[in-house]
């Protein structure tokens, strides 16, 4: 925040009742209904910066107008008189000498001794201010419409920071980017920048001689490689692209009759390992039933020679009579089973024969699957996928071919332009210089200021809002693509008191020096919404929310007939009625 604000403003006259305004050093809102003499502040605060235009018709009465500025130093009341060119200083401040000011010249000058001072500017300057690098004094003159604003011109068209004379401009901006970078181009004349111009264009021939020489020496090892005809090299890459495309679809095919072999050799193969299982358990079977036989051979050969056996009559332990014992005979039985089992093993046989034989038409099969699908992988591996990639590699030779080729044409018309260009620059003629003070503002510059005007068009709720940047060709705001003169009256207000608000932050929190005050008459007044009468109700709070949460940049003065219905506490608001039985009536305590 600076540290000097406006504390008071007096209006006095003989037989008038003195009228006072406090202000603070924060955010100041001046509200009440129309002819109550609220914009008449903004004019006493000109006058008394040394404006030859009188504030208001002298016969009200009031001819004497003083304000208090309140430093960290001390105190210092200007006092002027209405028909007076002269402004009467009284400091207790020690930067600020005592005395008679003038208001253009003189030893002591407001805009320049006092005002300036406060700012941090101790030294006169000089700024250029047209392109012919002629040269005025910077004065608060210089700036003062973008730090005091009327009503008439915060609902303009023009600009609201330029002065509304174009020959004016260079010099307001020139005093502006004193501002910001504390630089007044002291040195700079028509020579200096004959000689700045001069080594541009030296600088700009050699970088064209070094592009030049560039491309001759990439045209000689271009030259080095085999350049054919771009059409023909076309023609032999579509060729072959569409033989890469045909081989492919010939791999596709072969892959998946590989894959259909290999299922089938899968299948064959479980076929052959269950036939395998079949044979194994009938070759068990078969052993067995031959066990069977043998067993039963023996039981019937045994009967046919136990008779031959001669049976014994006497007990050889006590040669007592053994009777004889009938038994049964297993011959009948055993060779009913013997048959039996026997037309089972002829069976068993056949079955046998047949799994054989399926095994070995299985067999024949699974190698004719194997033999055919080895093909086909000799196919796709041996011939399919490499004749793929020879294509491929002549296709990527075609192609850098043709992109030599492309290179060597591009190089050539570069060549061309460059030296068309470099004839015009060696043959130009020196024009006359010019100061062009816009040619200054760099893009840093211009980004900030861009990233405010964003930050508070957001914060206040702009209707729509897209995207905003100061324009440097019009020195003024650009919103969602449009210029702010397509704007009704009451946006084009919004809209410059957005940029005054802007650049007063800007200056204030990156600038070199900032004034330290901003006044705004009727930001809001006339703030309609599109299409509709009713005022936009939404941007009007956002606005006055927003300058209650921004008072550390230094003092604001808004002027306002009526102000959104908010927490008001941490501002200083002065409320005219108009109404001579209920608070103050208006400004000026004499006149109703």
């Amino acid at each position: 925040m600076a540290d000097f604000y406006i504390e008071k403003l007096r209006i006095s006259g003989d037989g008038e009742e003195t009228s006072f305004v406090d202000f603070t050093d924060g955010l100041n809102i001046v509200c009440g209904p129309s002819n109550t003499g609220k914009s008449y502040i903004v004019e006493i605060i000109d006058f008394l910066f040394g404006s030859n235009r009188v504030p208001f018709d002298k016969t009200l009465g009031y001819d004497t107008f003083e304000m208090v500025i309140k430093t960290v130093r001390g105190t210092i009341t200007l006092r002027r008189l209405l028909d007076s060119r002269k402004i009467y200083v009284n400091s207790s401040d020690k930067l600020i000498e005592s005395g008679d000011y003038g208001t253009t010249s003189g030893k002591l000058n407001v805009n320049e001794d006092l005002w300036f001072k406060l700012m941090g500017i101790d030294d006169k300057h000089q700024i250029i201010k047209n392109r012919l690098f002629e040269r005025q004094r910077l004065t608060m003159r210089s700036i003062l419409h973008m730090v005091l604003i009327r009503e008439d011109n915060v609902i303009q068209r023009q600009p609201v920071l330029m002065p509304r004379q174009n020959s004016a401009v260079p010099a307001f901006l020139s005093a502006l980017y004193y501002l910001i970078t504390g630089e007044d181009f002291t040195g700079m004349n028509a020579q200096v920048d004959k000689k700045i111009k001069e080594a541009r264009k030296g600088a700009v021939i050699d970088y064209i001689n070094e592009r030049l020489s560039a491309f001759a020496a990439r045209k000689n090892e271009l030259s080095e490689l085999p350049i054919e005809d771009t059409l023909l090299l076309q023609e032999k890459a579509e060729s072959i692209f569409n033989e890469i495309s045909k081989t492919e679809q010939q791999v596709s095919v072969a892959v998946n009759r590989s894959k259909h072999l290999l299922k089938g050799i899968y299948a064959l193969g479980e076929q052959l390992t269950e036939c395998n299982t079949l044979y194994d358990r009938y070759q068990a079977l078969e052993t067995q039933y031959a066990a069977d036989i043998k067993r039963l051979s023996f039981i019937v050969e045994g009967e046919i020679h136990k008779k031959d056996i001669p049976h014994p009559d006497a007990c050889p332990f006590c040669n007592g009579k053994i009777p004889p014992q009938d038994q049964k005979s297993y011959i009948e039985a055993s060779a009913a089973e013997l048959q039996r089992i026997k037309l089972q093993l002829n069976d068993l046989l056949q079955a046998e024969s047949d799994i054989v034989a399926e095994r070995m038409s299985l067999n024949e099969r699974l190698h004719t699957l194997l033999a055919e699908k080895d093909d086909v992988d000799a196919l796709v591996n041996h011939e399919l996928k490499p004749k793929v990639s020879e294509l491929k590699t002549s296709l990527q030779n075609y192609r850098r071919a043709i992109e030599i080729q492309n290179e060597s044409n591009l190089i050539t018309g570069y060549e061309t332009t460059l030296k068309s260009e470099l004839f015009e620059k060696m043959t130009e003629e020196d024009s006359e210089i010019e100061f062009k003070i816009k040619n200054h503002y760099g893009r840093t510059i211009l980004d900030e200021i861009d990233a405010y005007l964003t930050r508070i068009l957001v914060a206040c709720k702009f209707d729509s809002f897209n995207s905003a940047y100061l324009s440097l060709s019009s020195f003024d705001v650009v919103v969602n693509g449009k210029g702010k003169e397509t704007y009704g009256k009451g946006y084009r207000a919004f809209l410059n008191t957005v940029v005054a608000l802007a650049f007063f932050e800007y200056l204030s929190e990156r600038g070199k020096y900032s004034p330290g005050l901003l006044a705004i008459d009727s930001p809001i007044l006339s703030l309609k919404e599109r299409g509709s009468e009713q005022a936009s109700n939404s941007m009007k709070s956002a606005l006055f929310t927003y300058l209650l949460g921004h008072q550390s940049e230094g003092q604001i003065i808004i002027i306002e007939n009526d102000i959104p219905p908010l927490n008001y506490e941490k501002a200083n608001v002065i409320r005219f009625t108009k109404d001579p039985n209920n608070g103050r009536y208006g400004l000026l305590e004499s006149v109703q």
